[in-house]
């Protein structure tokens, strides 16, 4: 049996084992589940993944009939498109000499983690990188959020699998429209950790819980106790 670690950098994990501190081992949540599980984790989590990238790798990569499924559910303002040139997100993050760029933590903490796969899809934040100015940015974050969810969900029937929000809670979301409402209605909550919180949330609850004074990405004191929440849960 092999735990299917899917998610962003919240489910990636990195090699930060406290606040400001190096570790010699990378830990994500699937390691630490996978390890309770006594099975093999596959990570095939990709830092800045998007909902819509996780419904994707769900589709195209092969799995095996006895595979658990671990999703972390990315924020819903990102959205994934086709680039013309290939994303490679094995390279090693410099510091920056000057000592005005980000943090030596922050930019090594991805740094010796499972390689992860190249592919040609980059990740825009359409709140950002799109004219919103005749968009309900209301609705349509709780729109992303249900649609993708559900899709994820449909994907996964037949299967053994658990999710959990990586950032924040999607199903706190509020909507006034029937359709959005519907979608949301549809979503099961049987195997879904926390609907309305997130790692991050989780991770803001001690300021020790952080990699770094500029990086809000949980560290591995912050994984190992929300997964003895989270195995509680399951149990």
């Amino acid at each position: 049996m092999r735990l299917i670690n899917i998610g962003c950098s919240f489910s990636y994990g990195n090699q930060i084992s406290g606040y400001e501190t190096f570790a010699d081992t990378h830990v994500s949540p699937g390691t630490l589940l996978a390890e309770h599980l006594n099975c093999t984790e596959y990570n095939i989590a990709s830092p800045g993944l998007s909902l819509d990238g996780v419904l994707r790798r769900l589709n195209t990569f092969d799995f095996n009939n006895d595979d658990v499924f671990f999703i972390g559910l990315p924020p819903n303002v990102r959205l994934q498109y086709v680039s013309k040139s290939p994303r490679n997100q094995n390279k090693v993050r410099q510091s920056n000499p000057s000592g005005k760029g980000p943090s030596e933590y922050r930019n090594h903490a991805f740094n010796q983690g499972p390689k992860i796969a190249e592919d040609w899809f980059k990740t825009m934040r359409w709140d950002l990188d799109i004219d919103i100015k005749k968009m309900d940015l209301v609705e349509t974050t709780a729109y992303h959020s249900f649609f993708y969810i559900l899709l994820i969900q449909q994907c996964l029937a037949n299967k053994k699998y658990w999710m959990y929000n990586s950032v924040h809670g999607h199903m706190q979301q509020p909507t006034n429209k029937t359709e959005v409402q519907a979608l949301k209605n549809k979503i099961d909550l049987t195997y879904y950790y926390q609907p309305e919180y997130g790692l991050l949330d989780f991770a803001s609850t001690k300021a020790e819980y952080s990699v770094a004074h500029d990086d809000s990405h949980p560290n591995h004191n912050c994984y190992r106790e929300w997964i003895k929440n989270f195995i509680s849960w399951i149990s």
